[in-house]
C-alpha cells in the first residue's frame, strides 16, 4: 500500500508501520491498515457500523439532501430478480458519500444526484495520472449540492479526473477534508476555516499535498 508523502504523518499518528522511501511510504500489510481504522472508529460511542447494507437512494427535501435510503445489499443488487423488501430511511443533517470510482456500488451518490437532476452530468474519471489524480481528488473534495459531500475517488467520476491508482495518500486526506466540511456545515469547529481547537498536528502540512496555494482551505 503505497501513501504519498506528507500523508504518512497521518500513519504515524495511528501508529502503524511503513518502509520508507524518498517520497512515499509503503506500509507492508494494507488489512493493517484498514483493521486499525476501522477499530479507532468502532471504539467511539456514537459510532454504528451497517454490515452488508446498501444505500440505495437519497432523501431530498426542497433541495437539499437529508438523508439516505438503505437495504440490504443483496436485494439492492438484484431488485430485478429478488422479491421487494422495504428500504430504511435514515435522516441526516450531513451525508458524506465515499463510494469509490464507477461500478456495481461504485460512484453510487453521484450516479443518483444526476438521476434525479441535482447535477448535470458524471463524466467519469480519466487515465490514470497518479501525482495529478492525488491533487486533484484532495482539492475537489466539496459539498456537491446542499448537504451531500463527496470524497474519494467518487470526486474523479464527477469531475473528470485522472484515475489515481495504487496509492493512498489523497484518499486519508481527502477524507480529513470531507470530515472538516461536514463539521462546518454543521457549524461546528472545524480545519477549513481555523475555528478547530484541536486539530491534527499535521492537517495543514498534510493539506500541502493537495494544492500548492490555498485553494484547498478555500473550498
Amino acid at each position: 500500500m503505497v501513501v504519498r508523502k506528507p500523508a504518512h504523518l497521518f500513519l504515524d499518528e495511528l501508529g502503524i508501520a511503513y518502509d520508507e522511501a524518498e517520497d512515499y511510504v509503503v506500509i507492508k500489510h494494507a488489512a493493517l491498515f484498514t483493521s486499525t481504522i476501522m477499530s479507532r472508529l468502532l471504539a467511539r460511542p456514537n459510532v454504528k457500523l451497517f454490515n452488508a447494507v446498501a444505500v440505495e437512494d437519497l432523501i431530498v427535501k426542497q433541495g437539499r439532501v437529508g438523508g439516505v435510503v438503505t437495504n440490504w445489499a443483496l436485494v439492492s443488487m438484484n431488485h430485478d430478480t429478488q422479491s421487494c423488501m422495504d428500504p430504511n430511511v435514515m435522516e441526516a443533517k450531513v451525508v458524506v458519500s465515499s463510494c469509490g470510482h464507477d461500478g456495481p456500488f461504485g460512484a453510487t451518490g453521484v450516479k443518483r444526484l444526476q438521476d434525479i437532476g441535482m447535477i448535470s452530468a458524471v463524466p467519469g474519471m480519466k487515465a490514470l495520472d497518479m501525482n495529478t489524480a492525488e491533487d486533484e481528488i484532495v482539492r475537489l473534495t466539496r459539498e456537491v449540492v446542499p448537504g451531500m459531500i463527496v470524497t474519494g475517488m467518487e470526486v474523479a467520476e464527477i469531475d473528470g479526473a485522472p484515475r489515481m491508482g495504487p496509492t493512498f495518500g489523497a484518499m486519508m486526506i481527502s477524507g480529513q477534508k470531507a470530515a472538516h466540511l461536514a463539521m462546518k456545515a454543521l457549524g461546528r469547529p472545524n480545519a477549513i476555516d481555523g475555528t478547530a481547537q484541536t486539530v491534527s498536528p499535521t492537517w495543514r502540512e498534510e493539506f500541502v499535498l493537495a494544492s500548492k496555494d490555498d485553494e484547498v482551505v478555500d473550498a
